[in-house]
């Protein structure tokens, strides 16, 4: 019997297709090209069109799950994540795989990817982008995760934490919770003024507090400077810390004392996308180390992007330049 997780893939991957047909989209997979670029964030897809920018004559091929991932705009709660879209690429003559790298055979240059297809790569640039990690708090899991979604690159999650705060009492207490280190602190910050604007429009009655695990330098205060009477920023040394959750009770406890809610956003701990662990390209801090020029400290032969470099300061603009500087190199 087919595993129904791949059921799942197949089916969302002739949809792809279908969606791809119409914007000439390639499918199926190439022979040895020159240059594989994975990931279609801004970072990937800025990336295949400065190679074929800089060499018309080579191939350059994207590997992308979610041919909609291209180019998008980010919603209500999302990630900022504009960059290239299809018709872009389509015009630069940029060959995209719609697929997902699963794993990668060094010796012999090779990706493996989940539809069982293999590709072979002359030079690798790799843009996973970033991805949530395992975080040792008692009673988050599965379920808690759910009941209390992030909502951080994820557009479903963000339908769900939408459809939520449209819900809520009048007196209603949300909670932002954001952990330490950071992956994206201006997103961050940019994530709780929209919850205190929504809830001032909405709900002048209801509190919001931002719990953070740690202290990024200025953030709070930059909220505290503008933030309405009830809209609290408990850093870690304040009591901000999380120490285990109860989501069926809507409840957190934490170094402040515990703290029941109405609704949830936490925000978990990030790290690169899960195909640069698989690769061995991400150290214990879940992210990539590299080189001034982006290449990996793990693997020089293969080029890391955007986000999930270590140390990257995870804005919209560095990832689009680490592409054009990666391009180059």
């Amino acid at each position: 019997m087919q595993n129904p997780n791949r059921r799942r893939f197949l089916g969302t991957l002739a949809a792809g297709a279908a969606l791809a047909g119409g914007a000439g989209l390639a499918t199926r997979a190439l022979a040895a090209p020159q240059a594989v670029v994975v990931g279609g964030g801004p970072a990937g897809a800025a990336a295949a069109l400065a190679l074929r920018d800089m060499r018309p004559d080579a191939p350059v091929l994207l590997i992308e799950r979610d041919p909609r991932r291209l180019g998008r705009s980010a919603g209500a709660f999302d990630r900022p994540a504009a960059g290239p879209d299809l018709a872009a690429l389509r015009r630069a003559g940029v060959q995209v795989v719609l697929d997902d790298v699963v794993g990668l055979d060094w010796r012999a240059a090779r990706l493996e990817l989940f539809s069982g297809r293999r590709l072979a790569f002359d030079a690798l640039m790799l843009a996973p982008g970033t991805a949530p990690l395992d975080e040792p708090i008692p009673g988050l899991d599965a379920v808690a995760r759910h009941r209390w979604p992030a909502a951080w690159g994820s557009a479903r999650e963000g339908q769900r934490l939408a459809a939520q705060l449209a819900a809520l009492p009048e007196k209603a207490h949300v909670v932002l919770r954001l952990p330490s280190p950071l992956s994206h602190p201006q997103a961050a910050l940019d994530r709780a003024l929209r919850l205190a604007a929504l809830l001032t429009r909405t709900r002048p009655a209801a509190r919001l507090t931002v719990l953070e695990a740690g202290a990024t330098p200025g953030l709070a205060d930059r909220f505290r400077a503008v933030a309405a009477p009830g809209m609290t920023w408990l850093t870690g040394p304040e009591g901000g810390a999380v120490l285990s959750v109860d989501a069926p009770a809507g409840t957190l406890e934490t170094g402040a004392g515990r703290l029941r809610a109405d609704v949830v956003n936490f925000v978990g701990l990030q790290g690169a996308g899960a195909i640069a662990r698989v690769a061995g390209l991400a150290d214990a801090s879940g992210w990539c180390p590299v080189d001034a020029a982006g290449r990996s400290l793990h693997r020089s032969e293969t080029l890391i992007l955007g986000d999930a470099r270590k140390g990257a300061t995870r804005q919209v603009a560095a990832a689009l330049a680490s592409a054009r500087d990666a391009a180059r190199a």
